[in-house]
Formats: C-alpha cells, sequence, structure tokens
C-alpha cells in the first residue's frame, strides 16, 4: 500500500472498529486523494469518524475546505439516512398491520450495529418476503401506490416510494448453480419456518431481520457474489465484521458450517474472513469459519479492492447494430470479466462457472429483437 491507502485504512479502522494508530504526514493533494478513495468506497462518513478520533495527532493537518468537505459528506449521510429510515418506518407500520411479514435485508437492519447509524452509507430498502401471497399483495399495493412505474422481474419488484428506493424480493438470495441454488432454497426456507424471529428498533418502528446465523450466511453470500462479478465492496466487509462483533454471540457456527459445506463455499467464506484479519486487524479466533488460519492468497483481493477497478459486468453488455452482427459495449470490460473470473476459479468452481455464462446470457438478453 501507498501512503494514501495506509491512512485510509487507519482512519477506517478507528471510524468503525476502534484502536489508534498514528498517521502519516501527507500532503494537502493526498488528503484529497484519501477523501476521494472514501467516496469511492461509500465509506466516507466513516472515514470522517476516523479522523474525529485523531484530531489530536501532530501530522492530521487538513485544510479549512478539506474540514468542510468532510462534514458536509458526513451531514449528508446523516440526513439521507434519516429519510430512509422514516420511509422505512412508515412502510413497515403498513405492511405488518396487513400481516404481510416482511423481512428487511441488509442497509437499514445492519446499521443499528454500527456506533453511529446514520454514519453507514444508506441506500435503497430492500424487504424479503417468506410467502408468496403476502408478497404479491404487497407487490400490488406496490404499483398502486409507487410514484413510478415498478421495473418487475421474476423475483424482484423495485418502485419508489416517497423518494426512497424500495426492492421487494420473493427470494432472499440466489447462486446461478442450479444444485447449488435449490440447496440455498432449502436453507432459507427451513431456517425462516423453524426459527423464531429478530427483531430492530428503527424510527420507534419495530422492524423484523433476519434470524442471526441465517443473516451472517447471507452477508457472506453477498461479498461472495461481489467478489464474483464486480470486485468486493469495503463496506460489505464491514457489515460482515459489525455483525461478528456484535452479534456474533447468537450465531450457530456448526450450523452456519455445515451450510458452507453444502453451498461449497468454505474456501470463499475463508476468504472473506481473511479480509477482516488483514485489513481490519480481526484476529483469526473471532471468525470461526477460518478454523484456525485464514487464507494466504488474500493478497490477490487486496489487490482489487485498491486497484478500485470498474470493469464491471455492466460495460460489456452485448448489443446488436444496424447490421446482423453483435457487438460488446466495452470490450475491455469483457476480458477483465474473463480474467476475473478465471482469478477466482480455485476457490468455488461450481459457482464461478456458472455466474460467468449466467452474466453472458444476460448481456444477450439485452440485444434488441
Amino acid at each position: 500500500m501507498d501512503i494514501v491507502q495506509r491512512n485510509f485504512f487507519r482512519l477506517l479502522r478507528s471510524g468503525t472498529f476502534g484502536g489508534h494508530e498514528k498517521v502519516e504526514p501527507m500532503s494537502a493533494y493526498k488528503w484529497d486523494r484519501l477523501y476521494q478513495t472514501a467516496l469511492m468506497h461509500g465509506v466516507s462518513a466513516l472515514t470522517a469518524d476516523g479522523i474525529e478520533r485523531h484530531r489530536n495527532d501532530f501530522f492530521l493537518q487538513l485544510t479549512i475546505a478539506q474540514e468542510r468537505a468532510w462534514k458536509k459528506i458526513t451531514e449528508e449521510s446523516e440526513r439521507t439516512n434519516q429519510e430512509i429510515n422514516t420511509c422505512l418506518a412508515e412502510l413497515f407500520e403498513m405492511m405488518n398491520k396487513e400481516q404481510l411479514r416482511p423481512i428487511l435485508l441488509k442497509g437499514q437492519g445492519l446499521a443499528q450495529l454500527y456506533d453511529t447509524p446514520f454514519h453507514r452509507a444508506g441506500g435503497d430498502i430492500d424487504i424479503f418476503f417468506p410467502y408468496s401471497p403476502q408478497g404479491n399483495k404487497a407487490d400490488a399495493w406496490a404499483r398502486s401506490h409507487g410514484t413510478e412505474q415498478p421495473a418487475e422481474e421474476r423475483t424482484t419488484m423495485r418502485y419508489l416510494w416517497n423518494g426512497v428506493r424500495i426492492e421487494h424480493h420473493h427470494r432472499m438470495q440466489r447462486l446461478t448453480n442450479p444444485r447449488l441454488n435449490r440447496r440455498l432454497q432449502d436453507i432459507i426456507n427451513r431456517e425462516i419456518n423453524c426459527c423464531d424471529s429478530s427483531y430492530v428498533t428503527i424510527d420507534g418502528t419495530k422492524v423484523e431481520v433476519l434470524p442471526p446465523t441465517l443473516n451472517l450466511l447471507y452477508i457472506i453470500i453477498r461479498i461472495v457474489r461481489y467478489i464474483l462479478n464486480e470486485g468486493i465492496s469495503l463496506k460489505q466487509v464491514i457489515d460482515l465484521g459489525m455483525f461478528l462483533r456484535k452479534n456474533g454471540d447468537k450465531v450457530d457456527f456448526v450450523k452456519l458450517q455445515s451450510w458452507l459445506d453444502r453451498l461449497r463455499m468454505q474456501w470463499m467464506a475463508r476468504l472473506t474472513g481473511s479480509l477482516l484479519v488483514r485489513l481490519f486487524g480481526f484476529t483469526e479466533d473471532e471468525i470461526p469459519f477460518l478454523n484456525g488460519h485464514s487464507d494466504s492468497s488474500v493478497n490477490n483481493v487486496i489487490t482489487d479492492v485498491l486497484r478500485l477497478s470498474s470493469m464491471h459486468n455492466d460495460n460489456w453488455y452485448f448489443t446488436q447494430g444496424k447490421n446482423i452482427f453483435v457487438r460488446t459495449s466495452d470490450s475491455n470490460a469483457m476480458i477483465w470479466q474473463i480474467r476475473h473470473s478465471a482469478k477466482y476459479m480455485k476457490y468455488y468452481p461450481t459457482e464461478t462457472v456458472t455466474n460467468f455464462f449466467s452474466t453472458f446470457a444476460n448481456s444477450l438478453s439485452r440485444i434488441e429483437e
């Protein structure tokens, strides 16, 4: 890591998991680069918390304009999260009265684990409906009350309500490998039906979230899908660390390990846990699914983090021109995707292959008739 990256992770570690490592001296230009890095990773307010905790460090020397920029981005995060929480509370109160059993996924539910929940970057509201009749009823309500035409897919509906993006999910998560996906859906259905419900309170409203062990599996799968498709997201890795630190005592790690084995996800889970050790100062005994040792190949993933690649699969959708030939929107992005998939083949071969061809097929589906 260069000096900007080292200071970035020092401040981010301090703002999320505590600790205090002295920052190194940097020029105003390099502090601007650090600010841009925090923005790109969606962790600016959390990094600002780290800056505040290092306020007395001799080498923490920001210009007045830089101080204002950090303050502004933090206030924007707080304002956005308050708007999302207000919308979420109203929405869940209505859905609970209708007995639709909405279950909040990720986002605002995980934010409650943070010391300052409003400093976790907010986005949309993701709601899982475990039962089809209730989910269909919720979708019908969205078609009538959404402030823009809902975008519907087979298992997802997206719409805008009170200025906030909402997503209804009829599947909590999915894998592209059919055999592994059937196992995953079986795990989800069994756990939702057999376990006591878990709740958080958001803006005075009681909101159901996933049971702890299933929630941890969901967090790991999200990170795995980020790794396979777009490259790692620091925000999701921090979510994993927060969940382990704050809710780890509620997790049945024997059951979790059996699920990871069934889904052939042991190596990818070990890789995600290793990121917490290398980037955020966790110890190996804090992460039971590491099985006592971290993955030495984690350097490959860290390199992706630092590279901040923008070669996502959205950049290589296929289009058809005036002639009969089909072309990609960005051939470099497609090459990146091929190399990226090959890099993780040894960790999760069954899912990596089907994930690539699923993305390829999805790209072809965008060709105009």
